[in-house]
Order: C-alpha cells, then structure tokens, then sequence
C-alpha cells in the first residue's frame, strides 16, 4: 500500500478551493505568496497557465530559469518539447491545464549563476496548497505527470519512475494519473539514450490519447 505523501489526499483538492471564487482570486493571492523561502529568491511566481475546467492537467516538477523570468510555466526549451507533445496528443496549452509542484524556481548557486535544483519537502508541502486549488478548479479526468516529484506528489512516497512510469493510477479525488519522463530529462540525454526515452514517451503519450478520446472516436 502506498502511504501519501501529506495527509488525507482525497480531501486536500476540495477544502483549499473554498478560499476563493474564481481561480483568477486564487493566482492574484499566490503572487504574493510566502508560504515558503523561495519567496526570497524568486523572480515571479510561476501560476497554472491554459483552460479551466480542462480534460488535462499537465504537471511538472518546478520553473526553470525561463518560467523565472516570464512568469509562465514550461516557456524555455523544455515548453517546447512539451508543446510538441500536447500536438500528439491532438491538442495545445488553450485547451489544457499546465503547472508544477513549486510555483517558484528553486535554485541554489553553481559558482556565480543559479542553478536549478530539486524542490525540497517543506517547499512542495507549503506549495500543495495551490496545487490542490488549480486541482479543484481545474478538475481533470487525467493528470500526466512530468517525473519523478509530481508522480511522488499524487501517488505517495512509494512511486518510482523507472517503474511506474506508463502505468495509470489513482490520485488525490480519484484522478486517473499517468506518469512519464519530463521534458527537460530527454534533453539532457545523448542521442541513443533519447531515442529510447522519446519512444517511451510516445507510448505513454497513446494511453493518454485513448483515455481522452471521445467514446465514439473509431479505435
């Protein structure tokens, strides 16, 4: 059995949303947000971006340097990788929902330039509070998940990619949830290496087509 990674799950994307109205009440109260250190050293704070309610939700790990400076998720090289997906999948960023675990870039210094860096425990607990706000108003049929932090974030500490990924599951409100590799993982790899995670991925892509197709879509 696979233990959440914070406390009741199927709770935790109703009960937050109350605080507001609209999901614009709730990005214009994130932008000030200081639930955690990575107020400090942010430039934006990098909200959910395209359709809600929307059929997908499409969620990474954290901004990058790009998402940093533009104040939009997935906007840099990655994005682009991303957006190549979303048109396999026969759609674009209008008709989905794309955000993080972290709405700010974390990052710690490599000589004299910041460097990107995983999000700690205590940044994706206090950042949870907005995800579970876009999750509700957002309320997706699937979440596809970009690595390994989001698929620990909805499916608990028992999630491995290299395992589970292309394997549907259950999240948080019964949320059907896919995980594969992030964008910004294939670009890092050599080209034999790639082509293998790129076919993965175009596997893991198909299941999410199927599921999203409409029920009189031919097979």
């Amino acid at each position: 059995m696979q233990l959440p990674l914070f406390d009741s799950p199927d709770t935790a994307v109703a009960q937050p949303a109350a605080a507001f109205a609209a999901l614009d009440e709730a990005r214009a109260a994130a932008l000030a947000c200081t639930r955690c250190g990575l107020a400090r050293t942010r430039q934006r704070v990098v909200f959910g971006a395209g359709a809600a309610p929307a059929r997908l939700f499409v969620l990474g790990e954290g901004p990058s340097e790009a998402d940093d400076a533009s104040g939009t998720p997935f906007s840099g090289p990655s994005g682009r990788v991303l957006d190549a997906w979303l048109r396999t999948l026969g759609t674009s960023r209008a008709a989905v929902w794309v955000s993080n675990v972290v709405r700010c870039r974390a990052a710690e210094l490599f000589g004299k330039r910041p460097r990107n860096r995983p999000p700690r425990p205590s940044e994706i607990k206090a950042c949870r509070y907005w995800l579970d706000i876009e999750l509700a108003f957002v309320a997706p049929e699937v979440v596809l998940c970009l690595g390994a932090t989001p698929g620990r974030v909805l499916l608990g500490r028992g999630f491995k990619l290299d395992r589970d990924r292309g394997r549907w599951a259950t999240g948080p409100g019964g949320i059907l949830v896919l995980p594969t590799y992030n964008p910004a993982y294939l670009l890092r790899l050599r080209s034999q290496q790639r082509a293998a995670a790129e076919a993965a991925v175009a596997g893991d892509l198909a299941l999410v087509r199927t599921r999203l197709a409409p029920a009189d879509t031919p097979p």
